[in-house]
């Protein structure tokens, strides 16, 4: 569109008689403007709210203030809306806006960008305090941009969520110290790039201080041309191209602050990301002391602990892996039997607690005692599923005497033969009822083959 056919519209804020109009009744006007604007030259006299949800990508308005603006100039300013504001601004410039570019010329007060959603906002001057806080970020969208040729006031980018802040440092209110006091406490997403000196106060919990690597400065030299243009300053780009003169603060990943209020690392992250990929991998304690003396400590006989004898209460509680296994299994035996070259006595014991060692503890258990293993807070859980499979070979444990009982059991299910198991190992002579030709209900009928291989359920 031509600058002939674009229609301009002037609205002033007083009326015939020179008196001031309302914030309310100058909104109605410039609305009723716009509707069938291309631009709107506003002769403001502090009226609050300009450009309020002015604008669209479809119809795309310019708006030029001449006057005092008031408060929340750009407020919930549309994608396709530019403002520009010749003068300095009150508080509030560009709250909640979502997409309109805001422009001022001059200095402006308090809150600027303040839940700031989208679009960009320019200031020519210097900001008071709580800028660009409690921006938001929609990934899907373009990041929202505030751009400062001066300095910040007190508590900036606090809760920021997304936004980037560039504040040149150019004719500051505070030369030494353009962020403020305390920048980017709680902030959790977006860069802030400065220049200028500061009094070092940002938060470390939040953000982290670097210079802008290749691709960062790239996006900010690419940008800095328009910025200044915008705020009628173009003479000093050569000022501000000036990569060494720049520094950055971006917000802290969760993965980096987790490992920041951590304490001392665990053995298992130890063992993951030092002891293994240093030494290839075993056991840190072991490696590190072979030969440490890792029996009990004998009774002390000297000194004030010479009538105290040592008193291990190891079996006062469960283990993790035999408290969540659902047939508390004792399987810190069975790895004792087996250290010992006991694995006969290992098996035997495993099956007078199931059956079904291979089919059931070996394949299809969730294995809560592999999740809840202790052992992986040094490196891995032990694989019980192995220990499981490996009972194959072993004879079935001794039955005790018979008692002289019998017992039907209705169902050849795994509850059904678990039950005839374990009466069978204590005397009871068993008979199970299946009106199947096959016993093992859902591990032999149901359960697909894919997952309980025939071949483990016949062991």
């Amino acid at each position: 569109m031509s600058a002939q056919e674009r229609k301009v519209v002037r609205v002033r804020g007083k009326d015939d008689q020179g008196r001031r109009l309302t914030s309310k009744v100058f909104e109605e006007e410039v609305r009723g403007a716009a509707a069938a604007a291309d631009e709107l030259i506003l002769e403001s006299f502090g009226q609050h709210n300009i450009g309020l949800r002015l604008g669209s990508k479809e119809h795309p308005l310019t708006i030029r203030v001449q006057g005092p603006a008031g408060q929340r100039l750009g407020c919930m300013g549309q994608p396709g809306a530019t403002i520009v504001c010749e003068n300095a601004a009150s508080d509030d410039v560009g709250y909640l806006n979502i997409g309109a570019d805001v422009i001022v010329r001059g200095n402006a007060t308090n809150g600027v960008c303040n839940a700031m959603a989208g679009g960009r906002v320019m200031i020519g001057g210097s900001i008071g305090a709580r800028g660009l806080t409690m921006t938001k970020w929609n990934p899907e969208y373009e990041r929202p941009e505030m751009w400062v040729l001066g300095s910040v006031g007190d508590t900036f980018a606090e809760f920021n969520c997304g936004g980037i802040g560039i504040v040149c440092g150019v004719e500051a209110k505070n030369p030494d110290n353009v962020l403020g006091y305390r920048p980017c406490v709680g902030m959790v997403g977006g860069k802030i790039y400065f220049r200028g000196t500061t009094d070092d106060s940002y938060s470390r919990t939040n953000a982290k201080l670097t210079q802008p690597d290749d691709e960062e400065w790239q996006w900010l030299i690419d940008r800095l041309p328009e910025f200044l243009e915008a705020v009628g300053r173009p003479e000093l780009l050569e000022i501000l191209s000036v990569r060494e003169d720049w520094n950055l603060l971006s917000a802290i990943t969760p993965q980096e602050r987790a490992l920041m209020f951590s304490g001392p690392m665990p053995m298992a992250e130890f063992s993951r990301r030092v002891w293994s990929q240093g030494f290839g991998g075993g056991d840190p304690l072991r490696d590190l002391a072979p030969g440490l003396d890792r029996s009990v400590i004998g009774v002390i006989e000297s000194g004030e602990f010479r009538r105290r004898k040592p008193f291990w209460a190891n079996r006062n509680s469960a283990a993790p892996c035999t408290y969540y296994c659902p047939m508390h299994i004792p399987t810190i035996d069975r790895l004792r039997m087996i250290r010992e070259g006991r694995a006969d006595e290992a098996y035997e014991m495993l099956l007078r607690y199931t059956p079904f060692p291979a089919s059931v503890c070996g394949t299809i258990c969730p294995n809560l005692c592999i999740q809840n293993c202790s052992r992986k807070k040094v490196d891995y859980s032990i694989d019980v599923q192995v220990l499981g499979r490996a009972v194959h070979t072993a004879e079935p444990p001794k039955a005790q005497p018979s008692i002289g009982k019998k017992v039907a059991i209705i169902g050849g299910g795994p509850a059904g033969m678990a039950t005839a198991w374990h009466l069978a190992l204590n005397g009871v002579e068993a008979h199970i009822f299946e009106r199947d030709n096959q016993l093992g209900g859902k591990l032999a009928q149901t359960i697909p083959w894919e997952r309980l291989s025939k071949a483990v359920w016949e062991m």
